[in-house]
């Protein structure tokens, strides 16, 4: 009797040679163009499944729900590069400044993932409406906070400056002039210069070089 052949959409490799974890980036990819062109709301699984051209079952083994792929697609083309430039901040030598580096990329970001950007505040817009995705917004706000808290903190030790303030408030504090500055620039990109957030940061860090060692300040600043 002839082997009956398996159905397997056309264009796919086998599963045997396909790399670990491809079909998870594949629907994160797929995801991204449906997200864009549908919004969050509009967007749904199966058309994600058509796109990336996996099977339902490869999308629920990868992913719980829409909600839980479209936070991979903001982790992967937002917090991922964002979490990289903390590291700038975290592991420079403490007389190099640092600002102008984490300003250029943050911009270069911005310009390049506008519709992630349109998404996450679509997002943040229904979880202020709604509790459940509320939760998980947190759960991302409170992991940035506290990666560019931790970032802030090694940053000190590096420069020898005491961190007057506590390194959580201030993270927050810039993690929301990062999102203002980003959802500003979708509408007005020439009211947002490369160079705006980061003169921020250096004019805070001048403050708190001032606050801890006020007869030396002029001598530590601009080293963000």
């Amino acid at each position: 009797m002839p082997k009956r052949a398996t159905r397997r959409r056309p264009g796919r490799p086998p599963r045997a040679v396909r790399e670990t974890g491809s079909s998870r980036a594949e629907l994160v990819e797929a995801a991204a163009v449906v997200f864009a062109a549908r919004g969050y709301q509009a967007a749904s699984v199966d058309e994600v499944i058509r796109r990336a051209r996996l099977s339902k079952g490869t999308f629920y083994f990868n992913f719980a729900s829409k909600e839980d792929l479209f936070l991979a697609v903001i982790k992967e083309r937002l917090d991922d590069p964002a979490h990289e430039l903390m590291q700038i901040t975290a592991s420079a030598a403490g007389n190099s400044p640092t600002s102008g580096a984490v300003s250029a990329g943050l911009a270069e970001l911005f310009r390049n993932e506008r519709d992630t950007l349109l998404l996450l505040q679509e997002y943040w817009s229904h979880a202020a409406r709604d509790e459940q995705l509320a939760a998980r917004y947190r759960v991302r706000q409170a992991w940035l906070r506290d990666s560019l808290a931790h970032a802030l903190e090694q940053r000190h030790q590096h420069t020898g400056v005491p961190l007057s303030f506590d390194a959580r408030r201030l993270a927050q504090a810039f993690i929301a002039l990062g999102h203002g500055l980003a959802f500003e620039s979708i509408i007005d990109p020439d009211a947002v210069d490369d160079e705006l957030f980061g003169d921020v940061l250096a004019l805070v860090y001048d403050g708190l070089v001032a606050r801890a060692t006020p007869s030396t300040s002029k001598g530590n600043s601009r080293l963000v």
